[in-house]
This record gives structure tokens, sequence and C-alpha cells, in this order.
């Protein structure tokens, strides 16, 4: 049975809706929506928590995730709303971070609330809350799939009245507590740790370094931190376990921000070395990518827009021979310059038409060209977004992760394909791009139809 498939690439931003997240500013973490006019509106974004949270500090692994729900760009806001009254939260999150109401302090999907709630579990969208006469004195907003992201949402029968901030005291309930640990234990705990930092500290690989160099800024914070561990040292033996512990732990945590200061220079080429096969892999994908977008736009009458293939080419295989000498340092400046000329070349091709691919496929084997050509079109478009958009990096941690989740489906696919399992690998490819396209939006680039 032959099959059709038909699918376009508009121009960039003819395609694409971009989410503009804007600057928006802080404002009373107490806020108050007036009895006229339309539902006041929240804007709700991803930040990385810091102490303005509720929860820095608190939850299973020490504070909960690490990402946070801003409110109006207030990290974990607290708000005051007015029962019988219409609130919209204006969410652009990402797939991983669905925002909700609920009863729940902690969040990751418990104790829904539901009464006078529509839209619950949006990462890119609007939830709207109008709190009835039976919604509790104090709810939340949460994340449905992690720990302490959100912040509280008093509720008040008017405009003005003072929030019964004692209810806050119910959350002791919903606190993921440690385990107790006996004094003596601690102590014991405690001193092993000290014992660890001691030789971290004073005699680690990272210790030599910084004592060896001259970066004066590593070096205090490196004497800092062994001070600590000699307090820390002297609160143990007074009896005081849990502030010698606190205290060897902001000194490990010093050591090691000093030891990040001067690199090691082995771990710099590892890393480096690691940049290049990326950079390859990517130059390469976006390369036949490129020249597909280019044969596409001389059958439709427009080629000004036009990269050098063959300078591409030739950057490559210098690049290569730079990175065999050990010089990746050369060598990813040349593949940058490269990835960017193409990545230049086809953004002005999507600003300037629609690019459409109508066919029809005889065999498994030819759908599974055309998806794979589909899936190499969005891992490229990828490249763009991040190229022109530049996230912030607590969107890019995410985006990196659906990115190679998206790349290992696809290196799965082509193993499926080789094996004439063409089936198996039409659905692994289109897994694979739905990846892509999941994290072009969580870049900010909202595609049609999704």
């Amino acid at each position: 049975m032959t099959a059709y498939r038909s699918f376009c690439i508009s121009t960039l931003w003819g395609l694409a809706l971009l989410t503009n997240l804007g600057n928006v500013n802080a404002e009373s973490s107490q806020q108050q929506h007036s009895a006229t006019g339309a539902p006041h509106q929240f804007a709700v974004t991803l930040v990385e928590k810091d102490k303005r949270h509720p929860w820095f500090g608190k939850g299973l692994v020490g504070r909960g995730h690490e990402i946070a729900f801003a409110v109006d760009g207030v990290p974990g806001n607290e708000l005051t709303l007015v029962r019988g009254q219409t609130y919209e939260f204006v969410i652009h999150s990402d797939p991983l971070h669905d925002f909700y109401l609920s009863t729940s302090s902690v969040g990751r999907g418990r104790k829904v609330l539901v009464a006078g709630v529509e839209g619950n579990f949006t990462f890119d969208g609007t939830v709207k809350f109008t709190p009835t006469a039976l919604t509790p004195n104090v709810v939340y907003y949460q994340c449905q799939n992690h720990t302490y992201m959100g912040g509280r949402i008093f509720i008040v029968d008017k405009a003005g009245q003072t929030p019964q901030r004692a209810a806050v005291e119910d959350e002791e309930s919903e606190v993921i507590k440690r385990p107790t640990v006996d004094p003596q234990a601690l102590s014991k705990i405690v001193n092993n740790k000290i014992n660890f930092a001691k030789l971290t500290i004073r005699s680690s690989a990272g210790a030599k370094r910084v004592k060896s160099s001259d970066h004066s800024e590593a070096q205090t914070m490196l004497r800092e931190a062994d001070r600590m561990i000699t307090e820390a040292e002297t609160t143990l033996h007074a009896g005081e376990a849990a502030n010698a512990q606190a205290l060897v732990d902001e000194a490990i945590r010093t050591a090691s921000a000093a030891f990040q200061m001067v690199p090691n220079t082995k771990e710099i080429k590892k890393r480096a070395k690691a940049d290049f096969v990326t950079r390859v892999r990517r130059l390469e994908t976006s390369l036949a990518s490129y020249e597909s977008y280019e044969l596409t736009s001389r059958e439709r009458g427009g080629t000004q827009f036009k990269a050098d293939p063959n300078k591409v080419r030739q950057d490559l295989v210098t690049a290569q021979r730079l990175a065999k000498e050990e010089d990746y340092e050369a060598a990813n400046r040349l593949l940058s310059a490269a990835q960017k000329s193409l990545d230049v070349a086809v953004a002005k091709m999507l600003d300037a038409q629609t690019l459409t691919y109508e066919r029809s496929f005889a065999t498994p084997e030819d759908e599974y060209q055309y998806e794979r050509n589909r899936n190499l079109e969005y891992s490229r478009l990828l490249a763009t977004v991040i190229e022109k958009l530049k996230p912030p990096q607590a969107k890019m941690v995410l985006i990196s992760t659906l990115s190679k989740k998206g790349d290992d489906l696809f290196q799965k696919a082509e193993h499926s394909a080789t094996h004439g399992d063409f089936k198996l690998a039409i659905q692994t490819v289109q897994n694979s791009t739905g990846r892509y396209q999941n994290a072009i939006q969580m870049a900010g680039v909202r595609l049609f139809g999704r």
C-alpha cells in the first residue's frame, strides 16, 4: 500500500512562534487581584533556585530540585489570591516541568487541586484558577515531576485581608525528612568527613595545583577551607557534631571551587577532545542538511543564500589533522567557523522560503529514508535555534538531555535499518525526531501542530 506524507518547514519565523519570555520585574510576594477588569495574569518561567526560594535548602536531596518556578521573575514567589476571583498563570516552562496546582508542599504530582482549576499539568500554556469557598487557606503551585520547585498561594476571602500564615505549619507533615542519626554515629561520620577533607584540602592533586599556581584568589579560598577544617575539629571535640558537619561541608565546597579555578590541563584537553568529536558529528549532519536544502532551493528557483560545501569539507579535513596533532583548540575554532557558515546560510533559506516535501513511498526503505532526512532537518534546525536564541544555561541542560536522547535513538534506527528491519527503524527515527522537536520548543520556538 502506497503511503503519502507531506512535510513542510515554513520560514523559521513563519513556522515558529517565538516564546517571548521578556524581562519581567519582580513584584511583591503578596500580589492581589483587582475586583474589576480582566483576570490577573502571572508569568511563570524557569530559573535556578536561590535563597529567595522558600524551599532553598530543603527536600529529599538537600534542597529539592535545583530548578524553580519563578512567578513574575521571583523564584517561589508567594501569592495572595481572593476567593471567587479568576487568575491566569501563563506558563513558559518545558516538557520536563509541568506546572500544576496542589494541596501538597512537596509537589511531584501529589494531591492535585481540582476545584476551580483549568489546565493543570501545563508546560506551555495557561492555567486558570478561581479559588472557591472550599479551597484551603494555603495551596501550592508545583512541578508534576520534581519536588519543591514552586511556592505558596495564600487564599483570602477579600482583598486586603491578612493571609493565615499559621496554616504553613501543616507543611511539616509533607516535608521529606532525612533519617534521624544517633549522636555517637553522627560524631563518627563527621570525624571521617574531616579526615577526608584534610587529605583533599592539604595534599590532593587539586590542592597541589592551586598551591603551585599564581592564582591568588584560589590560594586564599584554599587557606580558608583549611581554616574551616580546623574549626570543625574544635567544634566536634566540643560535642557539636551538627555544627562541625556544616563547617566541613562548607570547607569541601570552598576547596572544590578553588580547584576549579586552577583546572587540570589533562582534563581540559580531555574536554576539548570530547568537544571536537561532538562538533565533527554536528558539522557533518549540518552539511548533509544544507545540501538537501540547497537542492530544494535550486528546484524552486532560489539560490541566493549559499555556503561553500567544498570549503567546509576542506576545513573538516584540516580540523581532523589538527586533532591528530592534539591541537584541539585550533581544530574546534575551525569547526566552529565552518558550522556558523552553514547555520547562517540555512537560517537565511528558512527565512526566505517554504520548503515542501511531498513523496510517495513504494517501499518501507524509501519511507525510512524520508523519515531519516526529516530527522536530520530537525536536528539541524535545533542547532540553528540554539545559535539564534542562545537559551539560558538552566534550559540548555534539559535541551542537551533531549538532544542526546534523540541522537541515541537515531543511532538505534540506523542499526535497525542496516539489518533490514525498516518498520522498527521508522518508529525509532520518528521517536528521535520527537525528541528534537521537544528540544526546539524548550529552546523557545513553538512548532505548529505541537
